[in-house]
């Protein structure tokens, strides 16, 4: 009887064991799933995900700001050089692209017709002569007549207008005779400016009339930039701002100046001012006709805090940068100060330092804060990439 009585005593310790302990369980089984999900949660926090070319830093340099333009370049000078008298032309002494200094001949007439010119203006003049004479001694005789109340005072007018006529002959005769005999001194065409034969218009043996063209010469010491900017520019655009200069055919040189001129109106239709630079061209590298382009430098910062103009970003009325810092972005809001147009870099002004990294591109769910990682690719030996997490600054 004993016996049965703690067997008994047993069997009701055991069944209370087990339901302490699946009590137990049951109570801890809240716990464990919070932090299963808690883990979970971690593990799948949603990450932004850049390339390596979608991160740029912030450093110190030049920026430059200024207008943009293209136009064309001319000589300084374009000198057409024509006839001065008719006649036929013995020889042209240059050729296209010869250099030239001022008093060069560039052509020769032969003497024939200009030495008949000067001979016949000589013997013009002569016979003017002779008719000044007879309309003196013509004058002298109206006057004696008056004088004696054989003439009427009108003669006597009439006389003096004869000489007066006579005179002008005169006058007209030497200039001619003056001209024919400096032609026939000088028979050659002499080029007025030192620089270049740009056209030549004629050959040897051809007969000019006066004014007819014969050679045409440029002096390409110093070249002449004619752009146009937009009339808005006008308060960034005076004569003396620098200018930089870029020319077709020789893309990896720059070449610099200032303005000298501005148009005086603008064109019509457009509404752009012409502006005018020269440009120093000593070595005769540069010619006439290249087109060119350029900017006018009205602004610049030399130790300035720059990034890409990719990286500035609009939000509501304000302009921030994503920094990259430990692998979380922050947002920092900042002022843009000077713009390069033509290296696309901004000035930031704010909380950011140079050798920060920024973040650009389009990145859905950039946040301040937001987990971002940086994809490094890496070609595998299979053709798949991997990738590597990029911490920025």
């Amino acid at each position: 009887m004993r016996g049965t009585m703690m067997r008994a005593a047993g069997a009701r310790a055991a069944v209370a064991l087990i339901a302490l302990a699946l009590g137990l369980a049951s109570a801890g089984l809240p716990g464990c799933a919070r932090d299963k999900t808690a883990s979970q949660t971690a593990r799948t926090e949603a990450q932004v995900l850049v390339g390596a070319a979608e991160v740029v830093r912030v450093e110190t340099r030049r920026l430059e700001s200024g207008v943009t333009f293209t136009g064309e370049l001319t000589p300084s000078e374009i000198v057409q050089v024509n006839a001065r008298f008719d006649g036929d032309l013995e020889a042209v002494r240059v050729r296209e692209g010869e250099r030239v200094q001022a008093g060069t001949p560039l052509a020769v007439y032969r003497p024939r017709d200009i030495n008949d010119q000067l001979r016949a203006a000589e013997a013009e003049l002569l016979s003017a002569q002779a008719g000044l004479v007879a309309a003196q001694n013509g004058e002298r005789r109206a006057q004696r007549l008056l004088e004696a109340g054989a003439a009427a005072p009108s003669d006597l007018e009439a006389a003096q207008a004869q000489r007066a006529a006579a005179e002008a002959r005169v006058q007209a005769a030497e200039a001619y005779r003056n001209t024919a005999k400096e032609n026939a001194d000088r028979l050659d065409v002499p080029s007025p400016i030192t620089g270049w034969v740009s056209k030549i218009f004629c050959h040897g043996g051809d007969r000019t009339a006066i004014g007819d063209p014969i050679a045409q010469v440029v002096d390409t010491r110093i070249l002449e930039l004619s752009a146009t900017v937009p009339a808005a520019a006008l308060e960034r655009v005076r004569p003396g701002t620098p200018i930089r200069v870029r020319v077709e055919g020789l893309p990896n040189e720059t070449f610099t100046g200032e303005v000298d001129r501005l148009g005086p109106t603008t064109e019509p239709g457009t509404r752009q001012v012409r502006v005018y630079t020269r440009l120093p061209n000593p070595d005769g590298r540069l010619v006439g006709g290249l087109f060119a382009s350029g900017r006018i430098i009205d602004s610049v910062r030399e130790q300035a805090t720059a990034a890409p103009v990719a990286a500035l970003r609009t939000e509501g009325t304000q302009q921030v940068v994503y920094r990259l810092s430990r692998g979380r972005a922050q947002r920092i809001p900042v002022t843009v100060g000077l713009v390069d147009e033509e290296a696309r870099a901004i000035e930031l002004i704010g909380e950011v330092s140079p050798g920060d990294s920024l973040l650009t591109g389009v990145l859905p769910g950039l946040r301040d804060g937001a987990t971002v990682r940086v994809l490094a690719a890496r070609a595998g030996t299979n053709g798949t990439t991997a990738v590597a997490p990029g911490t920025g600054r």
